[in-house]
């Protein structure tokens, strides 16, 4: 019963997008369920890890507790592997969170933040999302499994939750901030300003500028779903168009040729 309920929400995922905390909720909730072999009660939401991106500009992943014991990791992302992390006895606590537990929580927003904008299509995360019931099954209850390894969930205790070698199926290795990870070895010198300068504002319509050309624009709302993106040719000043979208802030990041990002907050 509980492996017939854990399809997620349609074929839509066959694209990439972001995961939206409804949805993850949704899926905890079913891995909690095939995890009990029942239906469990409602799962709660307690960390979404924002605190660990670029600016907290964006959610890299949700975390749900179980009443019933555990928690689980749900990528907010789906060119992300799905389920990032779990333990199906101690519950997640953000105000005590191990040096251990961050720095592995931090990694995974890293490569989270990393994927949304490169451009490579990564086939066997998004066909997890897709063939979910599956995974979940296969997670639980195959021994020879290895995608996840046992880590001590707090300093010199004796619980330990699963974590997943990786939260991509692409190795992002940069120990840059992550507004800089997209900069090949030879731009590492060039000073660049950490955000471009916003000439006009106008009835939602903004001119982006940057002392070099721009290669491409992603827009996000307060929610971080992706309303704009665009991509532009030898130009330094790009030009977006959210009088569309509702009123309130927005985030855009800015990538140069040189390919690094540079984010900046707008209100519409």
């Amino acid at each position: 019963m509980a492996v017939c309920g854990l399809m997620p929400a349609g074929g839509h995922l066959l694209h990439a997008e972001t995961i939206g905390q409804k949805e993850a909720k949704a899926m905890a909730q079913k891995f909690f369920n095939e995890s009990r072999n029942y239906v469990t009660p409602p799962v709660t939401y307690v960390y979404n890890g924002k605190d660990l991106t670029t600016q907290r500009l964006f959610t890299p992943f949700y975390v749900f507790n179980s009443p019933s014991g555990g928690f689980v990791v749900v990528s907010a992302e789906n060119k992300a592997f799905p389920i990032l992390a779990y333990s199906l006895k101690e519950n997640f606590d953000k105000d005590r969170i191990s040096p251990m537990t961050r720095e592995i929580l931090s990694d995974f927003s890293r490569d989270i933040e990393l994927i949304r904008y490169d451009s490579r299509i990564p086939s066997d995360a998004m066909e997890q999302w897709i063939s979910y019931p599956e995974v979940v099954f296969d997670m639980l209850k195959n021994p020879d499994n290895n995608d996840y390894y046992a880590v001590a969930f707090s300093d010199g205790g004796e619980s330990f939750w699963m974590v997943r070698r990786e939260a991509t199926e692409f190795d992002f290795e940069t120990e840059e901030p992550v507004e800089y990870a997209f900069a090949p070895a030879e731009a590492q010198s060039v000073i660049l300003p950490e955000t471009p300068l916003v000439t006009s504002n106008i009835a939602g319509h903004f001119a982006l500028t940057l002392p070099m050309d721009i290669e491409r624009v992603v827009v996000y709302d307060v929610t971080g779903m992706m309303v704009e993106n665009r991509k532009y040719r030898n130009t330094n000043v790009a030009h977006i168009d959210l009088a569309a979208h509702p009123n309130g802030f927005y985030v855009a990041l800015v990538i140069d040729v040189h390919g690094v990002g540079h984010a900046v907050k707008l209100y519409r």
